[in-house]
């Protein structure tokens, strides 16, 4: 990841309500355990292509589920089973419909997602904007755009991290 600058969590947090379209304290099951971690530090950064492979869906396992994260819960794996898929349902219609709307133009949604990591070298958990990213990644146009990153070594322990810390 590319650091462009440091940003307050208070910035992160706003955008995010901004995409969520509601208060993110109602996902307190994600932000609680950030907010717990006095040395989570906040970048605005840009994913380069070397980072692509270290990148990770958020470890919910309703992605496993759907068959998005199989065998793993690698951002690539997510994107070739749903370029494989022929499914319209559940999120791979939700994926379908950001494409469709990123093929008209990548800026009519917002493609600042949200990462943690427990260093700036990755792995990445993308906490925020999985279903953009798949579509993003399908449309191979992930490097370059401009991301939120947390970094703590206490991310290792973040439930929404674990799969991306399995072997």
């Amino acid at each position: 990841m590319k650091i462009i600058e440091s940003v307050t969590q208070g910035e992160v947090f706003s955008h995010w309500e901004k995409i969520e379209k509601r208060s993110i304290w109602q996902r307190a099951d994600i932000v609680f355990p950030l907010v717990a971690y006095a040395d989570l530090t906040w970048s605005l950064t840009e994913i380069e292509s070397a980072d692509i492979e270290k990148l990770y869906i958020c470890s919910s396992d309703d992605w496993q589920a759907e068959g998005l994260c199989f065998p793993d819960f690698k951002l690539v794996t997510a994107i070739d089973n749903y370029k494989k898929s022929n499914f319209s349902y559940g999120k791979y219609a939700d994926i379908k419909g950001k494409e469709n709307v990123y093929v008209k133009s990548v800026n009519d949604l917002d493609n600042k997602f949200i990462l943690v990591a427990d260093s700036i070298t990755g792995p990445f958990a993308i906490i925020e904007g999985c279903k953009r990213a798949v579509a993003l990644g399908k449309l191979d146009k992930l490097t370059g755009n401009e991301v939120y990153l947390g970094t703590s070594p206490s991310i290792r322990s973040f439930v929404w991290t674990r799969h991306m810390y399995q072997s």
